[in-house]
Parts: C-alpha cells; structure tokens; sequence
C-alpha cells in the first residue's frame, strides 16, 4: 500500500514539473497567429469597411511580449500568454495568445 501510494505521488509530481516546463512557441509563431486572429476578425466583423492587411505590416510596428497569466494556479503552474501589439495607421490592436497552445484569448484595441 505505502508503495503504490509513494508511486502515486512521485507520478503527480513528474506531472506537474513537465507542466512547468512544457515548451513555448517562439515570436514568429505568435506574430503569425496574432496576424491570423486579426485578418479573421476583420473578415467577421463587417465586410463593408475597409480591409487592413496585417501580413504587410513592417515588423519595427510590430512588439511582442512575454507575461504570466494572472490567477493563483497560472502562477504556480509558471503558465505563460504572447502580447501581440501591432501598430498600423494609427490602430494599436493587442492580441493574447496562450503562449503554449497558440489560442486566442482576447483581443484589445480598434478591432474588437
């Protein structure tokens, strides 16, 4: 019984700390994913104003950063999200992407 409960623990705690460590998708990747939210956005959003293309966007408009996601199980668990900010005549939208799954979670600005 000890042994069954001792493997038990050590296979949640091998669990959590891959969990900890799963890999994150790089810059390009969340660029390319925040580009696709957008240009889909626009496309169900209204098809009457006119269209942006993301995808020529100059890339000194474009920032991108790293943060833990709030909540008390984010933080233990070290998860992360991608802040997307593209600037294009005088738009800033932002775009949260899960940083390991390359979901969207939100997105902030003009085109929302």
């Amino acid at each position: 019984m000890k042994k069954l409960l001792l493997s038990l623990i050590i296979i949640m705690i091998m669990i959590f700390l891959y969990s900890y460590q799963y890999p994150i998708m790089s810059n390009e990747e969340a660029i390319a994913s925040a580009k696709k939210y957008l240009q889909y956005q626009e496309e169900e959003k209204s098809k009457s104003l006119e269209k942006t293309d993301w995808n020529n966007t100059p890339s000194e408009n474009i920032s991108v950063s790293l943060h833990q996601k709030n909540g008390f199980w984010n933080k233990l668990t070290n998860k992360m999200e991608w802040e997307v900010t593209l600037t294009y005549q005088k738009q800033y939208p932002m775009v949260l992407i899960d940083a390991y799954t390359g979901k969207l979670i939100g997105v902030y600005g003009p085109s929302n």
